[in-house]
């Protein structure tokens, strides 16, 4: 989904994050949203893929992502404004599983994966 102004939406004033409302390119974005008077833009450093975050000032390791006025997250590293905020920068503070993930793979690193080598026999081919 493309708009021909880019833009992404800050829920409330506290945010430190918007969410993008489409694909955005690197470069100038307008943020909308219940924040008051509008005209406000960032330069995006990346692709921000459409429904993800992007970040609307410095943020340092430790510090909380805000969204809806809420604490959803902990950086993990530093995310300058205007990157993309997602699961390679930042752990969840309610889904414990996200902060076990390889963000590459998307394989939790405490999970025991099985891997079946079916053959099927010709007995299973009539079966079905």
């Amino acid at each position: 989904m493309k708009f021909e102004q880019q833009a992404c939406y800050q829920v409330s004033a506290q945010d430190n994050v918007a969410t993008a409302l489409g694909d955005i390119p690197a470069g100038s974005v307008s943020v909308t949203g219940d924040i008051g008077p509008q005209g406000k833009n960032i330069e995006a450093l990346q692709e921000i893929p459409y429904g993800h975050k992007i970040a609307l000032r410095d943020i340092k390791p430790g510090e909380f992502i805000i969204k809806y006025g809420v604490k959803i997250a902990v950086a993990t590293q530093d995310i300058p404004k205007g990157a993309w905020v997602h699961l390679h920068n930042v752990r969840s503070e309610y889904d414990m599983t996200s902060a076990k993930m390889d963000t590459k793979t998307m394989i939790l690193s405490d999970m025991e994966y099985a891997v079946y080598d079916y053959e099927e026999t010709e007995e299973a081919r009539h079966e079905g």
